[in-house]
């Protein structure tokens, strides 16, 4: 029988994920339609510091929504706080969408609504972990990942063919692609209302009856079924393990002796993101395919729609097949490697063959350049795209996991705030060398990569402590890409396994292998 609820709540959490692609994609092209710059005012010289603030907005909001609603799920659940941030979000697209002229209230609806994505863009993912069942949680983590994706190219092909259907004479041609943002957000609500509440949570604050239930309703089995009394047994014992663990953690820990360099490396590495270049894609395509000389909006939204394709595709394929057979070390130095590469080529064509002005159709060297940006798409695709998370999520310690966490994603949004407002004003001012200047960038990412970012794929959580324990920086014998786990257990697993004289305590139901208790065999198995 096939557990449509499982998928209910997976299809919801992605819901999250598409909420948060779309309104990240949307408005970049949404500012280059006429009519957008004629009612906002943004055909005078003003027009590209008013785009970096629209764009901007919604990154601050993002920021201070994620850190917001790291203390508030604690307290209040998963699926009520993912019904605070779809409905914080439905004002913040309201405002966005009732306004004709008005900057600040279109700034306003922009913070609100990140205020919303934000506090989405971390629930969702943790509901769906929180809830899935371990044989199908990497793809059902992998569908939101995609869901983010496709809610980009959705965004993509609306906004083109709003401008391509809709009458310039009004504000229909940009306002749809701004309304539009109500269906994920309403859709979001709804769901969230619907879910049950996350097993895992109700049993960390103490509700472990209520666990079970939701357990089984989940699961669509009987409370007194040994599989989900197993499943409910090992919720429980992770729990207060991480009880214990976590026992009086602070926040000043992270920045201890012990979890620096650590706390560091990742912080570094969700920078190193943002400061690909990815996001002057993301948020300006059209304004860069104009650059490159591909006249006209609809043409340069076209493009923006196919890079959206692309995208997509490639992200796809990527966390289906290449990504833990490439690892995290080699996937991130070959991907700095060929952007920084690519972005050089763009800058030196861009410089020596700029587009004349008068131009009616690019030529050939545009034609290169825009060739070139769906290569920097599959490279980013499959490399600094989905790899960061994985990594970040992986290098933590479980006693502070929880608060490298919200760091990484305060910083993701912190550092995309900085280059969404940077980009148009580069652009307009400085030209190809904007390029040149991701081009270091990448470059820089590449070094830093080699030198210290390690090799966790096929390293077991348990053993991070000792791949860290050489350093910030890795020693010469430690610079190959050879993905090489740090302790080989196999061997252990098999002994383990053989020894299958098997000790019960009744009174707490602790299980022992000749000694070897149950929960030591769940950390050799991982």
């Amino acid at each position: 029988m096939v557990n449509y609820r499982i998928y209910f709540t997976a299809i919801t959490a992605c819901v999250g994920g598409l909420l948060f692609g779309y309104d990240t994609g949307f408005i970049g092209s949404a500012v280059a339609i006429d009519s957008f710059q004629r009612d906002f005012g943004m055909l005078n010289g003003n027009a590209a510091n008013i785009k970096g603030n629209i764009v901007a907005t919604l990154q601050a909001g993002c920021f201070f929504g994620t850190l917001i609603m790291a203390g508030m799920t604690s307290k209040w659940g998963r699926k009520w706080g993912m019904a605070i941030a779809s409905f914080v979000f439905i004002i913040g697209a309201i405002l966005q969408t009732v306004t004709t002229h008005s900057l600040n209230l279109l700034y306003a609806g922009r913070v609100v609504s990140g205020l919303g994505v934000g506090a989405a863009s971390m629930l969702a993912p943790t509901y769906l972990s929180e809830t899935a069942p371990r044989e199908i949680r990497g793809k059902l983590g992998t569908l939101y990942g995609f869901s983010i994706f496709f809610g980009i190219m959705v965004s993509y092909w609306i906004d083109y063919g709003c401008e391509q259907g809709l009458s310039p004479e009004g504000h229909n041609q940009w306002r749809v692609p701004v309304a539009l943002q109500l269906v994920p957000g309403t859709l979001l609500f709804l769901g969230a209302v619907l879910l049950p509440e996350s097993p895992r949570w109700l049993a960390k604050v103490g509700r472990r009856e209520q666990a079970l239930k939701n357990l089984a309703y989940i699961r669509m089995l009987d409370e007194d079924d040994p599989v989900l009394q197993q499943e409910y047994t090992d919720i429980i014992r992770s729990i207060e393990e991480e009880f214990a663990i976590a026992e009086g953690v602070t926040w000043k820990e992270m920045f201890g002796k012990a979890y620096r360099k650590r706390v560091l490396i990742g912080f570094l590495v969700m920078v190193a993101q943002q400061l690909t270049g990815t996001n002057a894609l993301t948020y300006y395509a059209p304004l860069l395919f104009n650059t490159f000389g591909l006249t006209g909006t609809s043409s340069s939204l076209f493009a923006t729609g196919v890079y959206g394709v692309v995208k997509t595709v490639f992200s796809m394929l990527f966390l289906l097949f290449l990504a833990e057979r490439a690892g995290r070390r080699l996937s991130l130095f070959v991907g700095a490697s060929l952007m920084s590469s690519i972005m050089l080529v763009i800058g030196i064509v861009l410089a020596k063959f700029p587009p004349a002005a008068d131009a009616t159709s690019p030529s050939p060297p545009s034609y290169a350049m825009i060739v070139l940006v769906y290569v920097y798409c599959v490279v980013y695709a499959s490399s600094w795209g989905p790899v960061p998370f994985t990594l970040v999520s992986e290098i933590y310690p479980n006693r502070i996991r929880e608060y490298c966490v919200a760091l990484g994603l305060a910083t993701q949004w912190g550092f995309n705030f900085m280059i969404s407002k940077v980009i148009p004003i580069a652009i307009a001012n400085i030209g190809w060398r904007t390029f040149l200047m991701f081009a270091i960038f990448n470059g820089s990412i590449a070094v830093f990569v080699f030198f210290v970012v390690r090799e966790t794929s096929g390293v077991a959580l348990e053993h991070m402590d000792e791949l860290f324990s050489t350093g910030f920086f890795m020693k010469p014998n430690e610079w190959n890409f050879h993905r090489r786990p740090i302790v080989d257990n196999k061997n252990e697993i098999v002994e383990l396994e053989r020894q299958l004289s098997v000790k019960n305590s009744p009174d707490d139901g602790h299980i022992e292998y000749d000694g070897v208790s149950e929960h030591e065999m769940r950390i050799h198995r991982k």
